[in-house]
């Protein structure tokens, strides 16, 4: 009985398996899904070579022999500038027997010293003046082949000789260029004290402080020309110098009285009103004068005014016709020589 039973358990696993085999063989196959998704892979450039060995240098064949002799090709030094000195223009001239070429030297010098590079204010000033100019030559002739020790006598021979309309046009043919050039090559040349503030400095002057000095000096000699030119046209502005002198010597006269008056004790008064009198008046006739030469030179100052005023009054006693047409002649010259002054300066640039 049990033998039977185990049996039926063997063939009841033999069908199963039977069965098993069956389903498997008889199943078709499934294809598996596959990703069918593309990759694409970057390609990279293949490499260049650099511009410049396909064309970027180009070399030069050397045909050279190998005995030649070796070449420095070190780049040469940079060039030194040598500043040229500029040498002094050589003029020929005639000299005058009386004012000599010594007079141009010194009246270069004046100006020179007159000039400052850099004033109070910083900038270039000039104090060359008509007052300045009469004043340096009256303390000493320097330039005139005169005689004596008398500096009054001497100055009043030398004008009598030089201060005529011919003489005057005479002399300036003579010196005027040689003056301009001597000026100009002096002060380029020649080391002197210049004023720089308020210290003193020894050296020449640039070109272009000669040009600044030029200029400046130029507009003071076309202000001058201009009242010279004013006097010798107009009379009564001597006359009134005349008068404003005589009103001086009115307010000496009555000062002298009242003086008197206090010394004798006497009543003081009259002599007090006589001098105030004469004080108001010598002060009208000033005004009067320098109202008539303002009208002439606006930019002049009233002491440069009044002095060639009164110099001019003293030139004019005793030949006034004569030395007036004198006036004119000398406006007519300092006008050119400011025209020489600009245009020297502009060949300085």
């Amino acid at each position: 009985m049990k033998e039977r039973q185990t049996a039926l358990i063997l063939i009841g696993c033999a069908i199963l398996l039977a069965l098993g085999s069956y389903l498997l063989l008889s199943d078709s196959p499934e294809e598996t899904p596959k990703n069918t998704a593309q990759v694409k892979q970057t390609v990279e450039k293949p490499a260049q070579a650099p511009d410049w060995v396909n064309g970027g240098q180009e070399a030069t064949p050397d045909y050279s022999p190998s005995t030649a002799t070796p070449v420095d090709t070190t780049p040469p030094p940079a060039p030194v500038l040598i500043p040229v000195v500029k040498e002094p223009q050589t003029i020929e001239i005639s000299e005058d027997k009386v004012v000599t070429f010594t007079f141009v030297e010194s009246l270069a010098d004046y100006f020179l010293h007159r000039f400052l590079p850099s004033g109070p204010n910083g900038k270039p000033t000039s104090l060359a003046s008509a007052m300045t100019l009469n004043k340096y030559y009256g303390r000493e002739l320097d330039g005139f082949a005169v005689s004596g020790n008398d500096i009054r006598a001497s100055r009043r021979a030398v004008l009598d000789y030089a201060f005529t309309p011919t003489m005057l046009k005479t002399l300036y043919e003579l010196y005027a260029e040689a003056f301009v050039v001597h000026l100009a090559d002096t002060a380029a040349t020649d080391e002197r004290q210049y004023i720089e503030g308020k210290i003193q400095v020894m050296r020449t002057l640039t070109n272009a402080e000669i040009a600044v000095m030029l200029r400046l000096n130029s507009r003071r000699i076309e202000r001058t020309a201009t009242v010279l030119r004013a006097i010798g046209q107009q009379p009564h502005l001597t006359d009134m110098a005349g008068r404003y002198l005589r009103a001086v010597k009115a307010v000496e006269r009555a000062n002298g009285q009242m003086q008197v008056a206090l010394a004798d004790e006497k009543d003081t008064k009259k002599a007090g009103a006589d001098l105030k009198r004469a004080i108001l008046q010598r002060q009208q006739v000033k005004a009067e004068l320098l109202t008539q030469l303002k009208q002439t030179c606006h930019s002049c100052t009233e002491a440069e005014l009044f002095y060639l005023a009164q110099w001019s009054y003293r030139r004019v006693l005793n030949e006034p016709e004569k030395k007036l047409k004198t006036f004119e002649t000398a406006a007519d010259i300092l006008d050119d020589l400011a025209t020489r002054f600009i245009n020297k300066a502009d060949e300085l640039k």
